[in-house]
């Protein structure tokens, strides 16, 4: 949190309306984190059909945890009183986390959240969700989501303690961006993908899933294709050889699986394709 002079500004995100979400309390013991992550990412949505994907959120309970760790986000360098000081910020508490905006939306999606304004408080499981029906062309639509963070403490100046209550943007001039989601838009009728000459595996919905889950991947060709679930050890819970069509093929699974998260891959050939799969109670 790098400043040179303090100002007590209330910065406002935008308006959001409630989500009716509920999130998944396998994440209840976690750290501050979002999931979907940006490895698993968003669902795809097709054009024209009513979409809804969940995010699952952790807000952080303590700047160093908001800054990941990196404790040149969390010091306060500030002109009170005309002399200079610097702070460190670590252990101050997060009151509350706000998601400001969403940009790289396709038209018609919106985010909405459990909270008003998606003005979340610190140190608790809750949920968003992006919703809509879109009519955007077929195409990879990056997502960035921006975040600002509040707290409050104090300042030991010497001879006054002085009472302060901030936030990442008054402090830095600046939200943080999650970068690195994405949200494919494919064709209702012909489910067609960019680049459908391409080999490319698409993520499972719903993620997180429970027993049924529907994969979707493309091929150039027909080929022999090998589908492997695995645990985060390496260990081979699922797999089934595929004769795969040309364009988009879609395999519907009930599996049986305890809690957690494993790794899914198609192989050709050529190629390998991973992303992750959550399972939940």
């Amino acid at each position: 949190m790098k400043k040179t002079l303090l100002t007590l500004t209330l910065i406002l995100g935008y308006v959001y309306s409630y989500s009716q979400c509920t999130p998944d309390p396998i994440y209840q013991d976690s750290t501050y984190n979002i999931w979907p992550d940006t490895i698993i990412n968003l669902p795809a949505v097709s054009q024209g059909i009513s979409y809804q994907s969940v995010l699952n959120i952790k807000t952080p309970e303590t700047l160093i945890e908001a800054a990941a760790g990196d404790s040149s986000f969390t010091q306060l360098d500030t002109t009170i009183f005309g002399t200079s000081y610097s702070f460190q910020l670590a252990g101050w508490p997060v009151d509350s986390m706000s998601l400001v905006s969403i940009d790289g939306l396709p038209n018609g999606l919106s985010l909405s959240c459990a909270y008003s304004n998606c003005i979340l408080p610190g140190n608790i499981l809750t949920c968003a969700s992006v919703d809509g029906i879109t009519t955007d062309p077929v195409g990879v639509y990056p997502v960035t989501i921006w975040v600002d963070v509040f707290t409050h403490g104090t300042l030991d100046l010497g001879l006054i303690q002085y009472p302060l209550s901030t936030s990442l943007y008054e402090a830095t001039g600046s939200y943080e961006s999650v970068n690195g989601y994405k949200i494919i838009v494919t064709s209702a009728n012909s489910l067609e993908i960019i680049n459908s000459n391409e080999f490319v595996l698409l993520q499972n919905i719903p993620n997180p899933t429970k027993e049924k889950t529907t994969i979707k991947f493309n091929t150039p060709t027909s080929d022999i294709i090998t589908l492997l679930i695995t645990d985060m050890l390496g260990k081979v819970v699922y797999s089934e050889t595929i004769l795969s069509v040309v364009g988009m093929n879609e395999l519907n699974l009930d599996l049986n699986l305890k809690s957690g998260i494993y790794n899914y891959s198609i192989q050709n050939d050529e190629k390998i394709l991973s992303k992750r799969i959550v399972v939940s109670e």
